[in-house]
């Protein structure tokens, strides 16, 4: 009987003939009031965890910008390519000293670096400086005059 009624009310509802009365025995029996309660709760979640997001990819977008204005800047100035030839007035012989197998240390110690020495480069050599306002194909000779060299 419940079902007859239900689907007379929604007969009723669907041909726009059904009354207050009617409309609110409709509700009761569908349980209109808990599903829209559901749905309501269930949109309610879903901004919720849109806001969510958006506030914290916000707040991580501004801890970046943050950080990234907060860091000392980069080297401004421009980059010179240096060839390093070994002229034979710089470089120096070391003498070679033989040591017998009693004087030989008993710890062998690891060889350390040789000194890094600057060495000048002749004049005629190519410096390549580029900026902004250099020309591709200069620049490009310039790297190719540098390389060959």
């Amino acid at each position: 009987m419940k079902t007859e009624d239900l689907q007379q009310l929604l007969d009723r509802y669907r041909e726009g003939t059904i009354d207050d009365a009617g409309r609110e025995e409709l509700q009761r029996q569908t349980h209109r009031d808990e599903v829209m309660a559901a749905a309501r709760r269930r949109a309610d979640g879903i901004v919720r965890r849109r806001r969510t997001a958006l506030f914290t990819l916000a707040g991580l977008l501004m801890a970046g910008a943050a950080i990234w204005t907060l860091l000392p800047p980069g080297e401004e100035t421009p980059l010179v390519a240096e060839a390093a030839v070994p002229d034979a007035a710089t470089t120096t012989a070391e003498p070679s000293v033989e040591q017998t197998a009693a004087e030989a240390p008993a710890v062998h110690a690891a060889p350390k670096p040789a000194p890094r020495r600057r060495i000048a480069k002749p004049a005629e050599e190519p410096v390549v400086i580029c900026n902004n306002q250099c020309e591709a194909d200069s620049v490009i000779n310039d790297i190719w005059k540098f390389l060959t060299v």
